[in-house]
């Protein structure tokens, strides 16, 4: 984040005129494209010759993701077209979808997104899948793969980056005035893939994942830290 507030009020501020834009096909897609885009970039390059993560590694894929929103709508409408991987995201949310973190991890149920072991919407994964890395691959296997209790070692730089563009997005939801609670993936995904028009009416202010349960709100320090991102910014806005 650094000590000059100035250019994490920049991105906020392009990420809100995202959500705005009447022209764009999917707003929120750009918007959490632009995020994600700010995380690669920001993560120092050093760190990424430390990590095991490798093509066709996707042991940490049958745990629980959880996403905004916008996110879950960019990555909606990468599979959009695709019925089998539709009907896939909706049978998996109706097994995993009410299930706590351990219970998910014990049910070991891929990511319905993967076909061969290979993430078929990578670009558009959402933060929490930018940002779930490790510098160990006994340990991942250990995890996912024996069930033992989890102790991944991750870079302090990518989680850092990982917390401030979680942070930077909902600050600017805020300010755009729209929900920022969060959601288990593959339940919002359902929701969303199966109701007409979901983004545009979830941007005009309907809460068309209202039947979906939130997920636990940011701890207080982040809470303090998005509060005073949004101050900073306000009155630009």
């Amino acid at each position: 984040m650094g000590t000059d507030p100035r250019p994490v009020a920049a991105h906020i501020r392009h990420v809100i005129k995202l959500l705005r834009s009447p022209q764009a096909d999917s707003p929120c897609s750009d918007a959490v494209a632009h995020v994600t885009d700010l995380f690669d970039r920001s993560v120092p390059p050093a760190q990424q010759t430390l990590l095991a993560c490798r093509k066709s590694c996707s042991h940490c894929c049958t745990q629980m993701v959880v996403l905004t929103a916008p996110e879950a709508f960019f990555v909606a409408a990468q599979i959009r077209k695709r019925p089998k991987t539709i009907a896939a995201v909706v049978d998996v949310a109706r097994q995993t979808g009410t299930l706590s973190l351990e219970e998910r991890l014990r049910a070991k149920v891929m990511c319905p997104m993967l076909e061969a072991a290979l993430c078929t919407i990578y670009a558009a994964r959402p933060l929490g899948c930018h940002g779930f890395v490790s510098t160990n691959l006994n340990s991942c296997l250990a995890a996912f793969e024996r069930l033992e209790t989890p102790d991944i070692p991750m870079p302090q730089d990518n989680i850092s980056v990982l917390y401030a563009s979680r942070m930077l997005l909902l600050a600017a939801l805020r300010l755009a005035d729209l929900r920022d609670s969060t959601y288990e993936m593959n339940s919002a995904l359902s929701a969303i893939l199966t109701a007409d028009n979901a983004e545009q009416r979830w941007l005009a202010g309907e809460d068309i994942l209202a039947g979906v349960k939130t997920e636990a709100a940011p701890p207080p320090q982040f809470e303090d830290a998005i509060r005073k991102m949004a101050a900073f910014v306000a009155p630009t806005v």
